[in-house]
């Protein structure tokens, strides 16, 4: 505990011992809010396919921030070589490792690559094409293919074809059964359509024709494979890219719950960029025509991104990507409510570092305890009274429940007693925007002493705790000394 905490905790205690006319004693503690980094559960920078490349063994970059989230993305042909063949060994590998390492992971299925585009070193399909599709299945989808599927991905699916509906159908069906209620899967990202599941048909079409819509698909063909992932995964949060502002099945699927995610964010290229005209161009067009409030969809969904390039990339364009210029493409992550941010694992120059830091610290929520009151007898078998104020001054609420737990420690730094709130932190929400204070919520929480607490000084701490547990896992923008996440706030004597 800070020494400013400790003294007004002091200052209040004093008047536990001086006479008073009534049995019930108070204690007020305001700790001091901490601005360090805070590594938190499902928020804030992702590694991306890979587990942990800041310490991997084999292949590190130490300038990468820590993470507990994880991106990987995989082409259908990975996950079904053959008809209902299934290389779950490939998945159940990477959730875990990401579990092992104490993270979650992000999954985006695909289902058709880049013109050319050919699979990384350390892949079994090393310098191979990317089909996307199951070579079983483009025989079946396209005349021309030979009975290995010679090496070329020029083949472009055709999203209104039943076969293709038909048998993707089957491998979500199968992926849902088995993965739906995983724990280590945060969300997945709904990626079923398009060049690296981006729902444009990018590098097989040029701009501006590359657009689903201008290759003439309707909603009533796309909007089938977003309900196709919710069928099967009914239980997990689904985000849907952005889109264009030729496209509109983005907002049928934010108002039916899913979050929104967007890549190649940070793009500030000369002349047209997604900066200053897509994202721009595609809200206001999904607030003109299928979802009015999908600004504020972040309070019940997650708001994703993914870096355009890389940072290395950006600083080899100084003249665009200037410290200051980072910072405002931060800014606008954050004014979008933003709770992660896929950076793809690769070098933090050191330029950028400030702005990266300051951007992590606001990344995703970020709770701090504003005010702690505590009344009562303090004798065993007699109610406590645990009044707390918390707030959220960070850019998005958390989208899963860990609920504040009280506890008392004796002086060996034995449990002697939980207290458990049962309340819901994902209506903590932050500021609208930077010129709001963000909101105070309110704990008032009754509690009995155990009857057969033995007399003696107690520390009270608090944690958020992973639900149905007593596993502290959030930490807190607060100064209090703390170990495995619970946070010391003040001490009393139980007479």
């Amino acid at each position: 505990m800070s020494i400013f905490n400790k003294y007004l905790c002091f200052l209040c205690l004093i008047n536990v011992f001086l006479p008073v006319l009534t049995q019930a004693k108070s204690i007020d503690c305001i700790p001091q809010e901490s601005n360090s980094i805070l590594i938190n559960p499902d928020i804030g920078i992702t590694d991306h396919q890979t587990i942990d490349i800041r310490n991997d063994p084999n292949w590190n970059e130490p300038s990468y921030p820590e993470t507990t989230v994880v991106y990987f993305r995989w082409y259908w042909e990975q996950l079904e070589p053959q008809k209902g063949v299934y290389n779950f060994q490939l998945i159940d590998n990477t959730l875990q490792s990401a579990q092992h390492a104490g993270k979650k992971v992000v999954i985006r299925f695909m289902t058709l690559a880049g013109l050319d585009e050919t699979y990384y070193a350390g892949d079994p399909r090393q310098g191979k094409k990317i089909l996307g599709i199951p070579c079983w299945l483009k025989q079946q989808l396209d005349p021309k293919t030979d009975q290995n599927c010679a090496d070329d991905n020029s083949f472009v699916v055709d999203y209104k074809n039943p076969i293709f509906d038909k048998n993707l159908n089957d491998f979500v069906t199968a992926m849902g059964k088995r993965y739906n209620k995983n724990p280590n899967i945060l969300r997945l990202d709904v990626g079923l359509v398009g060049t690296w599941g981006e729902w444009h048909l990018g590098t097989h079409y040029p701009d501006p024709v590359s657009t689903l819509t201008k290759r003439g698909y309707r909603n009533e063909d796309l909007l089938p494979y977003i309900d196709m992932m919710r069928k099967n995964f009914p239980d997990k949060m689904l985000t849907i890219d952005l889109g264009t502002a030729n496209d509109n099945f983005t907002g049928p699927s934010t108002k039916n719950g899913l979050g929104w995610r967007a890549d190649c964010f940070g793009d500030w290229s000369h002349g047209w960029n997604h900066m200053q005209d897509a994202y721009p161009e595609t809200l206001r067009h999904i607030q003109q025509t299928t979802d009015p409030h999908i600004m504020s969809r972040w309070k019940h969904a997650p708001v994703d991104f993914e870096i355009c390039t890389n940072m290395q990339g950006w600083a080899q364009q100084p003249d665009i990507y200037t410290p200051q210029k980072v910072e405002q493409i931060f800014d606008s992550a954050l004014k979008l409510h933003a709770s992660l941010f896929n950076l793809k694992s690769q070098k933090i120059p050191a330029i950028y570092q400030p702005a990266l830091n300051d951007f992590i610290k606001k990344l995703g929520y970020r709770f701090v305890i504003k005010h702690v009151n505590i009344s009562g007898n303090f004798k065993p078998n007699t109610p406590i009274v645990i009044k707390s104020d918390w707030t959220n001054v960070g850019s998005a609420p958390s989208y899963n429940n860990y609920p504040v737990v009280w506890r008392l420690v004796d002086k060996e730094g034995n449990v002697a007693a939980y207290f458990e709130t049962n309340n819901d932190i994902r209506a903590w929400f932050p500021s609208q925007d930077k010129m709001t204070r963000p909101a105070i919520y309110q704990q008032n929480n009754t509690f009995v002493l155990p009857e057969s607490l033995p007399r003696g000084r107690y520390n009270l701490e608090v944690g958020l705790v992973t639900m149905n547990t007593h596993s502290a896992v959030i930490k807190l923008a607060i100064e209090n000394n703390h170990k495995n996440n619970w946070y010391e706030v003040t001490q009393f004597t139980i007479r």
